[in-house]
């Protein structure tokens, strides 16, 4: 069951189960992915990566949710929350970092003020 906090529990972007994309996406609000993705994320909102997701990515985002798979780089700005059955390889750069039991991490986690987060993606 993907949680979603938004005032009206919605979403407003979907990459559907059976769709592929390679680039950048660049958004406001919540976008949910179910199929693949691969290259680069960028907002301030919130990514849902559903169960059958599978995103390998450089992601800067405010929230993100994974119940999927994911490989490359979170820098969060408020959380990330990870939930089973997650399957995340890589690096993890987020204040708070949530996981729930039967997700799977494997990588790296720096539990880093926002600020911080900042000063890494000028370097």
């Amino acid at each position: 069951m993907i949680k979603t906090n938004d005032a009206n529990g919605g979403i407003d972007a979907f990459l559907g189960q059976n769709t592929s994309f390679n680039g950048t996406l660049v958004f406001d609000g919540v976008v949910r992915i179910d199929g693949n993705f691969e290259g680069n994320i960028k907002t301030n909102d919130t990514l849902v990566i559903a169960e059958s997701g599978s995103v390998n990515a450089e992601v800067e985002a405010g929230t993100i949710k994974i119940y999927g798979k994911f490989d490359g780089v979170i820098s969060a700005k408020h959380k990330v929350e990870l939930y089973k059955p997650a399957i995340v390889s890589g690096i993890i750069r987020s204040a708070t970092i949530k996981m729930e039991e039967g997700a799977i991490f494997n990588g790296k986690s720096e539990m880093t003020p926002l600020k911080n987060i900042e000063e890494h993606k000028t370097k």
